[in-house]
């Protein structure tokens, strides 16, 4: 029986993946943060440890030598500029502990799961071998995830047999706040429109499966972009509607609308102090084409 340590099991892709990996009877320890809602991972046998990433010492009590495969899933997806100090903390720093520790520990194997957002903003379609324009784009998490990879090269340097894969958009089970907010506002009929951008889009299983044979196939070193179908956002709002039943009659939203909803909503989180609904990172995903 093979044996994973997964981080940010709790999360969208970490519980789908434990899912994956217990079907094929693998052994997970799962680390989730002390205190942590586990309403859905603790449906599973899995072995549950509490820590914390950006605690070295910490993980260095938790994280057994006789782990097969690390899988390196926890990561702050915050697009509030507020959030960017603990999001380098977080996915940065979180990262050089979590590759450290695995080098230590002799880990035979380390999967950092990174985004397709890690390649940053272009006009035309990405492969691995695209360089990365990140550090240039403004946003936070583009360029903490980046520099994650980074991290995660130099421990490749110093001997980790790791790979990194970069997951576009996902939809599917477990999902609390990414696209299952769309579906959502398209059930209860609260869109305003839809607005101009598209992207590529994949089912979280086929995903977690990807990590999988990341894990068991990849060269080390190497990237690799887990992509799915291009729609545009027109396209996967009329399919939700088709799959659900829902009558929807939706206009285009005009950039000038988004910009000014943007301008609205990060006003309002001054006094709100919670993170803008539609932030500036959140605008340019819905305007241009994601990856």
């Amino acid at each position: 029986m093979k044996k994973a340590f997964i981080t940010g099991a709790t999360g969208f892709i970490g519980i789908n993946l434990v899912e994956s990996l217990l079907k094929r009877n693998w052994e997970v320890t799962a680390l989730h943060l002390p205190g942590e809602e586990l309403k859905y991972l603790s449906r599973f046998d899995v072995n549950l440890v509490a820590g914390d990433i950006v605690d070295y010492e910490n993980l260095k009590n938790i994280v057994g030598r006789d782990q097969d495969v690390v899988f390196h899933l926890a990561g702050d997806t915050s697009t509030w500029k507020k959030h960017a100090k603990r999001q380098y903390a977080i996915n940065v720093t979180g990262t050089a502990n979590m590759c450290r520790v695995a080098l230590e520990k002799k880990i035979p194997r380390f999967v950092l799961t990174s985004s397709s957002s890690a390649y940053g903003i272009h006009d035309q379609r990405i492969s691995e071998t695209t360089p990365s324009n990140a550090m240039q784009t403004g946003i936070s998490y583009h360029q903490t995830k980046y520099l994650a990879e980074l991290e995660l090269k130099k421990a490749v340097d110093q001997g980790l047999n790791a790979v990194t894969v970069n997951p576009c958009n996902l939809i599917g089970p477990f999902d609390l706040r990414n696209w299952s907010q769309l579906i959502v506002s398209v059930c209860n009929k609260h869109m305003p429109g839809y607005p101009p951008g598209a992207g590529t889009f994949a089912h979280v299983r086929d995903i977690a499966d990807a990590h999988i044979a990341a894990a068991e196939k990849g060269k080390t070193g190497e990237n690799y972009l887990l992509g799915g179908i291009e729609k545009s956002f027109k396209e996967v709002i009329d399919e939700i509607c088709a799959v659900t039943g829902t009558s929807l009659s939706l206009k285009p939203l005009s950039k000038t609308k988004l910009k000014t909803a943007m301008a609205l909503s990060t006003a309002g989180a001054f006094f709100t102090r919670q993170e803008p609904f539609l932030s500036y990172p959140k605008y340019k995903r819905l305007v241009g084409k994601l990856t």
